[in-house]
């Protein structure tokens, strides 16, 4: 059995319709990407996504394949929808793939992603490098290569 690293990028919300629609409120890197036909996981159950879509006030909704009707999908309400480690080259915006990945995660030259947010439509890291700093993350300062993500210049002497 091949184990597989899971990481949440969303939580499904109520219902919405009698077709099995349910509200998505996912990472926002991950909202210009279709997902359709893509797999999921959601309560470690691998699901695949029939369409997804955007709503009323910046929302989403998402079907998932073989869910048609409003009890199907109660049941997945409130459930985490995540993905596999093994997708991330489907999910490259701007070559630099989802910072999520690589929380805790040592980069080049012993440096650390701590963590990430959203400011705007930006995304910066904080990171550690001796000390804890917030570097954008953007191709100017990231580099996704050879599967593996480095830090190519530092704001720090």
């Amino acid at each position: 059995m091949i184990n597989k690293k899971l990481y949440n990028i969303g939580t499904l919300g109520k219902p919405h319709s009698l077709n099995g629609y349910l509200y998505i409120n996912h990472e926002i890197f991950f909202r210009i990407f279709s997902f359709k036909n893509k797999k999921v996981y959601i309560n470690n159950r691998e699901y695949e996504i029939k369409e997804i879509k955007k709503h009323l006030k910046n929302r989403f909704l998402v079907k998932i394949l073989k869910i048609d009707n409003i009890d199907s999908a109660e049941k997945l309400r409130n459930y985490e929808v995540s993905i596999s480690i093994e997708e991330i080259d489907h999910y490259l915006n701007n070559g630099l793939p989802w910072p999520g990945f690589y929380i805790n995660e040592i980069l080049n030259d012993n440096i650390k992603i701590l963590g990430y947010f959203y400011s705007d439509k930006y995304i910066f890291c904080n990171v550690w490098d001796n000390e804890e700093v917030v570097i954008p993350y953007n191709d100017h300062y990231f580099a996704y290569e050879n599967k593996k993500l480095i830090l190519k210049n530092k704001l720090v002497n």
